[in-house]
């Protein structure tokens, strides 16, 4: 390769991040402007904090289902640790 295609491919790489960097900061500040227009009014506002009362109530109780599982996973492994241990000193 030489020294102008190694030139050329990093110009093209760096325009990519640029384009990737630019389309993240322009989807960032449409997202913003459209929670500000949304936020704006009061209904909407209660509908938002809803929703997300709703989904922190999912997270919460899908952690402590994974929890008892996990729980119940590590009960069930002791249980079988001691059998095995029986069965070694027999």
């Amino acid at each position: 390769m030489t020294t102008k295609q190694k030139q050329e491919e990093r110009k093209n790489s760096i325009s990519s991040v640029v384009a990737g960097v630019t389309g993240a900061a322009i989807g960032f500040g449409i997202a913003v402007t459209g929670a500000a227009v949304v936020l704006n009014d009061k209904k909407n506002r209660e509908k938002v904090k809803k929703m997300l009362t709703n989904v922190k109530e999912q997270a919460i109780g899908y952690m402590e289902g994974v929890q008892k599982q996990a729980q119940d996973k590590k009960s069930e492994v002791e249980e079988k640790l001691v059998e095995g241990k029986e069965k070694a000193k027999i």
